[in-house]
């Protein structure tokens, strides 16, 4: 296990976590986001894309430490209920 600092949805974490661990079930399991979903566990359905580095990522085939540091927004940063993004 390994300190990580994720910083999603605006928000600075810090994890004790393997680095090998996939940032879909960082975001899910760690932090309770739901937006991104498990889906292929490929990173081919898409049903678990998120925005880092303003690029769409699959979350399911990335580990938390090549995104450490890194902005990350998921389906729940985009917007608000009162002013939601297009997508949402």
């Amino acid at each position: 296990m390994s300190k990580i600092t994720l910083k999603v949805n605006g928000a600075t974490h810090s994890l004790d976590i393997d680095p090998a661990t996939p940032l879909l079930y960082a975001l899910s399991d760690d932090l309770a986001l739901r937006g991104p979903k498990f889906g292929c566990g490929l990173g081919q359905c898409g049903a678990c894309t998120v925005i880092v580095r303003g690029q769409a990522i699959r979350s399911c085939i990335t580990w938390v430490s090549q995104v450490e540091g890194a902005e990350i927004t998921t389906l729940e940063g985009l917007g608000t209920i009162e002013n939601p993004h297009p997508l949402q």
